[in-house]
């Protein structure tokens, strides 16, 4: 998920946890920002999740034309300037573990999350 500012900043994050003033963000256990109700514009997920033994749930940003993978294996992926299009076979895809290693694995740029 992603928590976005007032003034466009984006925390990335995968926990939120709401307080009194603001929302708390967390990655990974670890604080990575926090943000007052009055400069807090959203807070949003990233990922659906998707009927597939290997694959948890994918999410897209346009924007930054970014595609993150999480496997039910515990792995959060991110593949840079991948099309949009791209991701749309990937959640219509019979299969998205075959759609992925067919045309993903190996033809972007990725990190690893976690």
């Amino acid at each position: 998920m992603k928590a976005l500012t007032a003034s466009g900043e984006r925390i990335e994050c995968d926990e939120v946890e709401e307080g009194r003033h603001g929302v708390v963000c967390y990655f990974d256990g670890r604080i990575v920002g926090y943000v007052p109700y009055d400069q807090l514009t959203c807070v949003t997920e990233r990922r659906t999740p998707v009927a597939s033994s290997s694959i948890q749930s994918v999410g897209y940003d346009r924007e930054e034309e970014t595609l993150e993978i999480a496997f039910h294996s515990g792995g959060v992926y991110q593949y840079f300037d991948v099309p949009q299009e791209t991701y749309q076979q990937l959640l219509h895809a019979r299969s998205q573990g075959s759609y992925f290693h067919d045309n993903l694995r190996g033809q972007y740029d990725y990190r690893r999350l976690r």
